[in-house]
């Protein structure tokens, strides 16, 4: 059974279908079909009829490239945040080029909509154990809210350090953020992330209603690709690899519609206004 006082929380990162992966590069995006916003428009309607408010963690280089996008999303009332520019992992940046890139997303979601960025999610969740400086960086640049926090391990890094994974005041020098990490639940005595992307298509969805019934909080990060069945395919991806980027495409969208109406959703500026971080977990980075 669902818990009383359960936030979940509705987040998608807006980014096209090649932007996950590391052999393309940015002199060769345009040159790829656009996709992102063959799902959107679908979503936005369920949404709307459910009468839901989400996240939507876009690039930089989508609101350049495809002002529209992001104006129709804030039309509809929904929240911008930022997920970096050109979708670089935090973790293999250093601080001075992730400000740059941080402030010429910032910018460019700003000049489309009128407004400030004040959420972010790194691409890949690539704030890991080695790049707390990242909190920095975010703060100087106004940032009030991040959720880029992978509580256990994983291929890019993760912070397996953080803990329980609830939101949290995360201290860093002279800088308080507020942390909203993504959550985990056990499968065979190990914990998984389930709410989004690979794994959520992955996982039938029977087994992430329950791990979310047992949990006072969920995040999710659902991309429009995870829909796309008809998605080009990179052919050159390992086994594993491609496995993981397109495995349960075909039934991920009926999934998510389940999900969406057996739950109640907020995004996470309502968040911040619900809970009280007078009372939350605090941490201190080093």
């Amino acid at each position: 059974m669902k818990k009383a006082g359960q936030i979940n929380i509705l987040t998608f990162d807006i980014e096209e279908w090649y932007h996950f992966d590391i052999f393309s590069t940015e002199d060769t995006w345009l040159n790829y079909p656009s996709r992102v916003d063959l799902y959107l428009p679908r979503v936005l309607d369920k949404l709307d009829e459910l009468n839901t408010k989400a996240t939507f963690f876009c690039l930089g280089w989508i609101a350049r490239t495809y002002p529209d996008v992001l104006k129709r999303i804030r039309q509809r009332g929904h929240e911008i945040a930022c997920h970096s520019d050109k979708h670089f992992f935090v973790r293999e940046m250093t601080p001075e080029s992730f400000n740059d890139d941080l402030r010429m997303a910032l910018d460019s979601i700003e000049n489309v909509t009128g407004e400030k960025a004040v959420s972010f999610r790194a691409p890949a969740f690539t704030i890991s154990e080695d790049a707390t400086w990242a909190f920095e960086v975010l703060a100087q640049n106004g940032i009030e809210s991040d959720c880029s926090i992978f509580p256990t391990t994983r291929s890019f890094g993760g912070f397996p350090s953080f803990g329980e994974a609830v939101p949290t005041l995360v201290k860093y020098k002279d800088y308080t953020l507020k942390e909203f990490p993504i959550n985990t639940g056990e499968v065979l005595g190990k914990q998984f992330v389930f709410g989004g992307g690979g794994y959520f298509r992955l996982f039938p969805y029977r087994l992430i209603k329950r791990l979310m019934n047992k949990s006072d909080y969920n995040m999710t990060y659902l991309h429009m690709r995870d829909f796309d069945y008809e998605q080009p395919r990179f052919k050159h991806l390992s086994g594993m690899r491609y496995f993981k980027s397109y495995y349960g495409i075909k039934g991920a969208y009926p999934k998510f519609e389940k999900m969406l109406t057996d739950y109640k959703w907020i995004n996470v500026e309502q968040a911040v206004q619900q809970i009280n971080f007078e009372e939350v977990k605090q941490i201190t980075l080093t």
